[in-house]
């Protein structure tokens, strides 16, 4: 039985900092991809494939309402665009430097940015609305935002050494109300809220280094071991109720799907959890390599997918997770026409979403 810490602890879940130098030191990226050149646009056509940015694209991110679906990215160069055929409409006229992750809030209507220097990064809330900015705490380590409700969660530095998790609503404009729920001490981390009263926290995978992620209860004020392995890695999916997660096992990777339970099914194939988005309970669409860069007995993985030190040729399957073997069987797009290597991996509406590693751009498929 999976053993419960008690409300108001300190963890010390520290990550292995040298394994974690090696690893990264020895995983060496190339300059350039290495393959053949992004699709043409002829080539797309083909494939029913259409642009949707006109600059490089560091990640992308769905505004949902009543009426309407938009999407907007951040490019490489830091700035907010406005996704769609033609020229991109820019909403931001600030750029952001050194940006290492972004959160889109559950309707897309606000997104988290963390920038700056890994040691002391900044976080910063963008309202695509409004287009007003919203400064963070500084020390804060890592955030999420709330997937109903208007709050988000962080942990910041407190003046023991260890961090606090803390909620913030962000519903009144005044003064806003903050909850101080724990004490934790940990390093190298990610907050996922996955549920209303569930956090995860996934470690920074590593080849060289066993991940274990843990669950927090915000109801119980608790902490329990949620899975773990060998280059642990978990996307979970927003209001899909499910995560998928892979790990290495003998230079190959593992793929599963996995609820917050911590209940697994192992699928019967594998890529790399950005490469795949669950449409609903039974159904997966996920990028698979037919052919790659380097041998996978070269590789370290999953740091070297991570530093695009190996590219890949991919098609894009549609799988029936119900089924006992849940084999890919039909096949969307393949790379004959246009090579894709294909991540971060959206199904929105009738299209799937995709950014092509190969040239950064931001790409739909109409199904």
């Amino acid at each position: 039985m999976k053993k419960i810490i008690p409300f108001i602890i300190i963890i010390a879940i520290l990550s292995l900092g040298v394994g974690l130098f090696f690893a990264w030191q020895k995983a060496k990226p190339f300059l350039k991809p290495p393959l053949t050149p992004a699709p043409t646009a002829e080539e797309l056509l083909k494939q029913k494939i259409k642009t949707l940015s006109d600059k490089e694209v560091f990640d992308y991110w769905v505004k949902t309402s009543v009426t309407s679906t938009e999407i907007f990215y951040l490019s490489l160069d830091g700035k907010i665009f406005k996704a769609g055929e033609g020229e991109n409409e820019e909403i931001n006229g600030q750029n952001i430097n050194n940006v290492q992750q972004i959160k889109p809030s559950n309707d897309g209507s606000k997104i988290l940015i963390k920038s700056g220097g890994t040691a002391s990064p900044a976080f910063s809330i963008f309202d695509v609305q409004t287009k007003i900015w919203q400064p963070l705490d500084a020390g804060i380590i890592t955030a999420d935002f709330s997937p109903a409700e208007q709050k988000i969660i962080y942990l910041i530095n407190n003046k023991t050494g260890s961090g606090d998790l803390v909620i913030k609503d962000l519903a009144t404009k005044a003064k806003q109300k903050t909850t101080t729920i724990m004490s934790l001490n940990l390093k190298d981390f990610d907050l996922n809220w996955i549920e209303k009263d569930l956090v995860l926290l996934i470690p920074k995978p590593s080849a060289l280094l066993k991940g274990e992620a843990w669950l927090i209860s915000l109801k119980d004020k608790t902490i329990k071991l949620f899975t773990s392995g060998e280059g642990l890695m978990i996307d979970w999916q927003k209001n899909k109720y499910q995560g998928l997660k892979i790990i290495v096992s003998k230079k190959q990777l593992v793929m599963s799907l996995i609820d917050k339970n911590g209940q697994e099914k192992t699928l019967n194939f594998s890529t790399f959890p950005d490469k795949c988005s669950l449409a609903d309970s039974s159904q997966l669409y996920c990028a698979i390599a037919i052919s790659q860069s380097v041998p996978i007995q070269a590789l370290i993985l999953p740091d070297d997918y991570l530093k695009k030190a190996v590219y890949s040729n991919d098609i894009v399957f549609k799988i029936d997770t119900a089924s006992p073997t849940s084999t890919p069987e039909e096949i969307l797009f393949s790379p004959d026409e246009a090579p894709i290597d294909a991540s971060k991996l959206t199904k929105v509406g009738n299209s799937l979403l995709f950014v092509n590693r190969y040239d950064n751009k931001l790409y739909e498929f109409n199904l």
